[in-house]
């Protein structure tokens, strides 16, 4: 079967972003002359997880290096969360067996003692399957040594998304020289080029206007791919009689719009501004124009995407856009909320549901105060509950681009601030605002499976419930 994703790894070279393939105190794991050399000195596993995005009809081939000895219980298997797909070998007993984290079902779900002589590759194909009884549908497995099915596994209700680890379970040793992983096109890019523009709030529209043209100039300068800018950049979150001045407001869309157009690789802005839209599109509206705090994106050649609205509005004269805003910039779903509607997970839940694995959050909320390490580390999880990558762009300051969960490859997860959020602020430790910054970071999405709003979605027959709340995801 040829497969139109294929990846793979001989171990002669450094393994790249796909591996968190550490050693630790109780084991080894290191790359000896092309082979992938795992030993646990201790009763507990010994693991090397990859970050492949492993979605439906991947299949994963394991080859075992030739005149190496293999002792021990190897493991392996898919992860999203707390859920697993486990698979352990007992080289001495050839004994096989599957377990999963559904305690609702007879574990192992499967068992079989296979006697070979010898044992030179194990390969594992998961494939979408029916789940019975439920609305959603779940995983296949099937295992294969030395290129034999031995067993398939069906009706698991595991989620779309995934790692994958392999290692030792137990004392002993084994040794790889090839890894592979085959399957369908992953479902967005492996890496995307995000920038933050940090702009303060300036007295009139149209200055707000050239320091936007500024900052798309500095990400153009970077090869950023988006650029995140603050709540109503545009005209910034100010009182102000041209704030209800439309036309003027469109004027300076434009002279915005023709900038972008015009700088060399730009990228695609998300930008915010006063809008109004036409009463019989809001419920319950009276008006026939309602006020709503508009947002989206510019594209490279100055042309607009799709508009969307900040869903819980706080702002005097701003009325709610009540829909969730979901994405596809860069082919890369995005989930979009604004300031205030911080305080509602559902915003960015909903849209991971959707797909989305990059979380933006522009806002414009007052000026940042404080100690600045205690700043940063109140920003590390802030895309843990959603295992997304979080950015959040302040025009008060306190921007930061955010790894979504701490693991051995990636124990920091702050992968970019501005300069106010570092020892570069001429006020450290403590706040002070430095003007307009610009920061930007190169980001792994196949990092992010968004596994529990997934689990919320696929929550049993509430699914029916959470799938109608998913909006069709709008092109960019």
């Amino acid at each position: 079967m040829r497969y139109p994703y294929i990846k793979e790894w001989d171990f002669k070279h450094e393994f790249d972003d796909t591996w968190e393939a550490i050693s630790e105190k109780d084991f080894s794991i290191k790359r000896e002359n092309g082979i992938l050399c795992i030993e646990n000195f201790a009763d507990g596993v010994a693991p090397v997880y990859l970050r492949p995005c492993s979605i439906y009809g991947d299949r994963i081939d394991i080859q075992f290096a030739e005149g190496h000895p293999q002792v021990g219980t190897f493991t392996c298997g898919f992860l999203a969360g707390f859920e697993y797909i486990n698979i352990t070998f007992d080289f001495k007993n050839c004994e096989l067996k599957l377990f999963t984290h559904e305690f609702h079902k007879q574990q192992p779900r499967y068992s079989i003692n296979n006697k070979v002589s010898h044992v030179s590759s194990i390969s594992i194909i998961r494939n979408q399957d029916i789940l019975e009884g439920l609305p959603y549908e779940g995983s296949q497995v099937q295992i294969l040594i030395n290129n034999h099915n031995i067993g398939t596994i069906r009706n698991i209700d595991f989620l779309p998304e995934s790692l994958f680890m392999l290692g030792l379970k137990g004392k002993g040793k084994i040794a790889i020289s090839h890894f592979k992983i085959s399957g369908p096109l992953r479902p967005r890019p492996e890496y995307l080029n995000i920038g933050i523009w940090q702009q303060s709030k300036k007295p009139t529209t149209e200055e707000n206007v050239d320091a936007l043209i500024e900052g798309v100039k500095r990400a153009s300068e970077n090869a950023v791919q988006i650029l995140v800018t603050p709540e109503t950049s545009l005209t910034g979150l100010r009182i102000a009689p041209e704030l209800y001045n439309r036309q003027h407001i469109q004027e300076q869309l434009l002279r915005f719009q023709k900038a972008v157009s015009k700088i060399k690789n730009a990228p695609y802005v998300l930008i915010g501004y006063p809008e109004w839209i036409p009463g019989r599109y809001v419920e319950g509206a009276t008006l026939d124009s309602v006020r709503i705090n508009c947002h989206r994106f510019v594209r490279p050649d100055g042309t607009l995407g799709p508009v969307m609205a900040k869903v819980h509005s706080c702002e005097e004269g701003l009325w709610h856009g009540r829909n969730y805003n979901l994405q596809r910039v860069c082919g890369t779903e995005v989930a979009v909320g604004v300031c205030h509607d911080g305080h509602y997970q559902d915003v960015w839940a909903i849209g991971v549901m959707g797909g989305a694995r990059l979380c933006l959050h522009p806002s414009a909320g007052g000026k940042l105060k404080g100690n600045i390490k205690e700043i940063v580390n109140s920003y590390r999880n802030l895309g843990e509950n959603l295992d997304a990558f979080w950015v959040r762009v302040n025009a008060g300051g306190g921007s930061a681009i955010v790894y979504p969960c701490k693991n051995r490859k990636q124990p920091d997860t702050i992968l970019a601030v501005c300069d106010d959020l570092t020892e570069k602020s001429p006020t450290y430790p403590e706040y002070s605002n430095m003007g307009d910054l610009f920061a930007h970071a190169r980001i792994r999405l196949w990092d992010a499976t968004g596994c529990y709003p997934m689990r919320t979605l696929r929550n049993g027959w509430k699914y029916n419930v959470w799938k109608q709340l998913i909006p069709d995801i709008q092109e960019v």
